[in-house]
């Protein structure tokens, strides 16, 4: 039975422009066979899995050398490949500083890369940044301000040119409540029910900023620029960020309501917790503060690469809105603070190569399969909580 307290099997009725059309066949929609079955009886709703705790992948396929990053803050630009190279390069000439100190700038980068040289190896399906030489180089301190001059150079001219193309809305209109309304859609809730979800999954992006608190104050400008409340954000490392906490506080809400049953108000309150939820599944909604606080600009040239891919069957994107309409497992959610710690432990993985990639392939990173298979790893696994979430909140 569903919650309108009609069979499930009876009232299911997909809705075709947001999941699969009739007649996909199973192992292209994603669809689960039963354990035992040898016939092609499809399972009807979502199959649990196990989470690990923390989600930490067994071994990381991009690692930057923790040398690298502790020579300077401007690890990036330090260690750019040869593509990142000649953007820096290029862009700096783009730049609104004099013409004099554009080429002071760049005849200092040019000597910092010749001395400190880094290479960035490919073997067996992973990448590692590291130095040539290996162990602790320390920068000088005229080094060091010319990193710091070049980057806070570059990032005015980056964030002007993509502020007008990009804004900062990870899963946001439409993907925040095309995630949440599949959800719904797959575990049987009503068209109503699950419409009241995806309306409100975006609202808390409109809501007042919540500021970090007394002490986390180096915080604030991330959060001013980027993420635009420390409620939309968890580093799992620092242990910095509210969404854990709002993604159980508004699903406690939506349960207390579900339970009524009030299903307006239930669903409405699912439909914020799975934002607070899905916000963490992003990478660079789970640390690289420092660097986004000054490349804003990354994070925007990002979620604009997800949304312009989102939903495009047919076309000439990836359709990543795919992803969530072919999972059909779940993680089975009893404490949804700390599941939203997981997840955001999960997609930390990966926050230090997606900044990499994007910061210096901005041009091309669209079509760097890396940055697609990141995107749909983190999608996947936040499908599966969202699921779990749904299921939480009914149960």
């Amino acid at each position: 039975m569903n919650e309108n307290g009609v069979g499930t099997h009876e009232s299911k009725s997909w809705n075709a422009s947001i999941l699969h059309a009739p007649g996909t066949a199973a192992s292209e929609c994603g669809f689960v066979p039963a354990a035992a079955a040898t016939s092609e009886v499809l399972v009807e709703q979502p199959m649990p899995v196990v989470a690990a705790n923390g989600q930490t992948l067994p071994g990381s396929l991009f690692t930057i050398d923790e040398n690298v990053k502790k020579a300077t803050p401007h690890w990036a630009l330090f260690a750019a490949d040869e593509q990142g190279k000649r953007n820096a390069l290029n862009d700096l000439k783009m730049t609104q500083i004099s013409d004099e100190k554009k080429q002071m700038l760049s005849e200092g980068l040019m000597e910092i890369w010749a001395k400190y040289p880094v290479t960035v190896t490919r073997r067996d399906g992973r990448t590692e940044v590291t130095f040539v030489s290996p162990g602790e180089h320390t920068l000088t301190e005229e080094e060091n301000s010319i990193q710091a001059q070049a980057d806070e150079a570059l990032a005015e001219y980056l964030n002007d040119k993509f502020a007008a193309e990009n804004s900062i809305r990870w899963w946001a209109a439409p993907c925040h409540q095309d995630i949440i309304e599949i959800s719904c859609l797959k575990w049987g809730v009503s068209s109503t029910n699950a419409t009241y979800a995806h309306n409100a999954a975006d609202d808390p992006d409109s809501w007042s900023p919540v500021w970090p608190p007394s002490g986390f104050e180096w915080l604030d400008t991330f959060i001013q620029t980027v993420c635009h409340s420390y409620d939309h954000y968890y580093d799992p490392v620092l242990g910095t960020g509210y969404a854990p906490a709002q993604c159980e506080n508004y699903v406690t809400i939506a349960g207390n309501y579900y339970d009524q049953p009030s299903m307006y108000n239930a669903y409405t309150n699912l439909g914020y917790s799975s934002h607070f939820l899905t916000d963490v599944g992003n990478p660079l909604h789970t640390g690289m503060e420092l660097e986004q606080a000054l490349n804003s600009w990354v994070h925007g040239d990002y979620e604009a690469y997800v949304a312009t891919n989102w939903d495009q069957d047919g076309g000439e994107g990836y359709n990543f809105i795919s992803v969530i309409q072919n999972n059909w497992y779940y993680y089975t959610i009893t404490d949804p603070s700390s599941s939203t710690q997981s997840l955001a432990g999960y997609a930390k993985n990966y926050d230090d190569e997606l900044y990499y990639l994007v910061y210096n392939h901005r041009y091309t990173f669209e079509t760097d399969p890396d940055v697609r298979s990141i995107t749909e790893n983190c999608l996947l696994d936040t499908a599966k909580y969202t699921l779990g979430l749904v299921k939480y909140m009914r149960d």
